[in-house]
């Protein structure tokens, strides 16, 4: 029998804990959460985007998004508008005040993933990319 440690799952939610735990105090004068903030840069990054496209990119639940569109068009960071196509569906995009959140804190992002990732070298993070990329890739079919 294998040491839990030995395995890749206890490896990788390792390491997730990790680079979260990290990036998490970024956010803590932002009023919003990182995972408020995933959602916001999705919408960035795919403006017009739908509620029910974002919940399946955020692999999230079509109530949850609901909520977290809430938060963030309360808090002025997107808005919705109603779908030219389907009149029950809304298109969600950034605000000016959610594009600078996005940007200062993709900035913050960037350096605490570096800070994290130390141990490697530009190769090796470019090869763990792929792994991770490949094995995320693989669990969607």
């Amino acid at each position: 029998m294998e040491y839990l440690q030995d395995t890749f799952v206890y490896q990788l939610l390792t390491a997730q804990k990790k680079l979260v735990a990290a990036v998490k105090q970024d956010f803590t004068d932002s009023g919003i959460t990182h995972e408020n903030y995933i959602t916001l840069h999705f919408i960035f990054e795919n403006p017009g985007l739908t509620q029910a496209e974002l919940a399946e990119r955020n692999d999230k639940d079509r109530n949850v998004i609901v909520k977290t569109i809430d938060r963030l068009e309360a808090a002025g960071l997107v808005r919705r508008v109603r779908g030219t196509r389907d009149r029950r569906s809304f298109c969600l995009f950034i605000t000016e005040e959610g594009e600078a959140v996005v940007r200062e804190y993709w900035a913050r992002l960037v350096q605490r993933q570096e800070e994290c990732l130390t141990a490697l070298s530009v190769e090796e993070k470019k090869t763990l990319m792929a792994l991770l990329m490949k094995v995320n890739d693989e669990g969607r079919t």
